[in-house]
């Protein structure tokens, strides 16, 4: 296959009438997806996109979503991904940085955008999945109705399809560029080897499709199998089984924090009514593993990868899982745990995992306009993940932690810069510092440490508001603490593996103090 369109366009030629997606109480064809995305580029192509051309993607889980996604693919335009949470400063950078010059984006997020128009100027047209309201912008389905179908670009295999910006680190971030070739690829080892997927299988997720689990690992394993796709629009514990099993879902996607939160669901008939027979899952907690492949009748296959590496390279292998460990370098990929001059160390020793594609065009081309990232990230031809992890007597991989700044909360990557600047914004902060702490779930809550400026006082709660206006749900701090000064090396860095080591402590804690969240749905 050439592009995604290609193997979207090839299915549909192949089998037109056989179901490509369930959403909700509907369904679509193959020939009616394919008919859809060529309008969808058809759209674009009336909007002036050419080949090359960045269009951003701010939607949730709808079949729009992926009209839009291969309509891009059919035109030979790139498609940018936007998590839709964000907002302020964070959304601003990838709008600005990616050059997007269309934005598809859901009626409720418009403000966030209009915001910030006149400091986009890139940014040419806004096509609003809702009531178009905005000034100069269009409604997406008014648009897509009166679309022709775009005649599709011949296309190339090693053309750059998306930018997914992942959370930095220490900076903004980092624009992950992926190509045709290296998604068709992963979804064909995820259906092949990881998972042993057949033509009987109708791939489930409540994942978003922002990110590219739900892209290589659901959406493009099921038009490589030529089956059946069950998309739901968020996350529900208490009615995800049953809406698995209303859809057919046979494989489904999990994060580890989803596992926990599955667990302490009263049980159900749901737990056992459902066909799905395998969950693939990373980073399960291991005193839950066979629990819950016990208690919801299927097998977990544990697997390890991130953006770059277009998502799982190293898994257990079906015939020989081992609780605990994410497993072995899947074919096509090579794994080792090195040390800090980029020496691969022994089993049992800790050190950071690197992955090495064994052939071009399998992980990410490169982070978009960062080619110092880029080299630094790809030393050696390692990609080196900024994760801490050991072998075992088996060669078999354990996670261990992170060797990055960022925090890991409940499958969404946060960047600890991207936190302190929304808290070092407020007028009464000095500096402060973000760090992951334990969360009762699995991976991570995010704690704040915070100096305020010489006579200022600062309600948590305040503070909490204020993070509310300026971040991604998700990245908003639960724990807040206090203090004169933080703990600094000679150089003024901050010391962050001490904050990190005193856990919770004493900070407050809005959960504790009864405030909720607001969340974009």
């Amino acid at each position: 296959m050439q592009t995604l369109w290609h193997a979207l366009d090839a299915q549909a030629e192949r089998q037109p009438d056989l179901v490509f997606l369930r959403f909700a109480d509907q369904e679509w064809r193959y020939a009616e997806a394919a008919g859809l995305a060529r309008r969808a580029a058809g759209v674009f192509a009336e909007l002036g996109v050419r080949p090359g051309d960045r269009v951003a993607l701010m939607l949730g889980n709808t079949p729009d979503y992926l009209w839009a996604w291969f309509g891009c693919a059919c035109l030979g335009a790139v498609t940018v991904p936007i998590n839709i949470h964000l907002k302020g400063d964070v959304l601003h950078y990838i709008l600005d940085h990616a050059g997007a010059t269309v934005l598809v984006i859901e009626q409720p997020f418009v403000d966030r955008v209009e915001a910030m128009r006149d400091r986009l100027p890139a940014l040419r047209h806004l096509v609003v999945r809702g009531m178009a309201t905005a000034p100069g912008s269009f409604a997406w389905h008014e648009l897509l109705a009166a679309a022709q179908h775009a005649v599709p670009a011949p296309g190339n295999a090693t053309d750059l399809h998306s930018i997914l910006y992942t959370s930095g680190t220490t900076g903004p971030p980092k624009g992950v560029m992926l190509n045709h070739h290296a998604y068709l690829h992963s979804a064909a080892l995820f259906a092949d080897v990881m998972i042993g997927a057949t033509a009987d299988d109708v791939f489930g997720t409540s994942l978003p499709l922002f990110h590219i689990n739900a892209q290589a690992h659901t959406v493009l394993p099921a038009i490589y199998r030529g089956t059946t796709i069950a998309l739901l629009d968020h996350f529900s514990a208490s009615r995800y089984w049953r809406q698995l099993a209303d859809l057919g879902a046979t494989i489904c996607n999990l994060l580890a924090a989803m596992i926990p939160i599955l667990m302490k669901q009263p049980p159900s008939p749901d737990d056992r009514t459902h066909r799905v027979r395998i969950a693939a899952c990373a980073a399960t907690p291991p005193d839950l593993w066979r629990a819950f492949e016990e208690r919801f009748g299927l097998t977990i296959i544990e697997g390890y990868g991130l953006t770059e590496t277009t998502g799982f390279c190293v898994a257990n292998p079906r015939d020989a899982v081992r609780v605990g460990t994410f497993g072995i370098a899947m074919p096509g990929f090579e794994l080792a745990i090195v040390g800090p001059d980029d020496t691969p160390l022994p089993p049992g020793v800790p050190g950071e995992i690197a992955i090495r594609p064994q052939r071009d065009n399998l992980i990410m081309m490169g982070y978009y306009r960062q080619p110092e990232q880029t080299a630094t990230a790809m030393r050696g031809g390692w990609f080196h993940t900024g994760d801490l992890g050991r072998l075992d007597e088996a060669g078999y991989a354990i996670f261990i932690d992170r060797l990055k700044q960022s925090i890991r909360r409940r499958g969404e990557n946060i960047s600890s810069w991207e936190v302190e600047r929304a808290v070092n914004a407020h007028p009464a902060v000095l500096e402060s510092a973000a760090v992951g702490v334990p969360s009762e779930l699995g991976e991570e809550e995010v704690k704040v440490v915070v100096v305020l400026r010489p006579g200022a006082t600062l309600d948590p709660l305040e503070l909490v508001r204020w993070c509310e206006e300026r971040l991604a749900y998700f990245a908003v701090p639960r724990y807040i603490e206090f203090r004169d000064s933080l703990p600094k090396t000679a150089t003024e860095r901050v010391e962050k593996y001490k904050l990190k080591a005193e856990g919770v402590g004493a900070a407050w804690d809005r959960e504790a103090a009864g405030y909720r969240i607001k969340r974009s749905h």
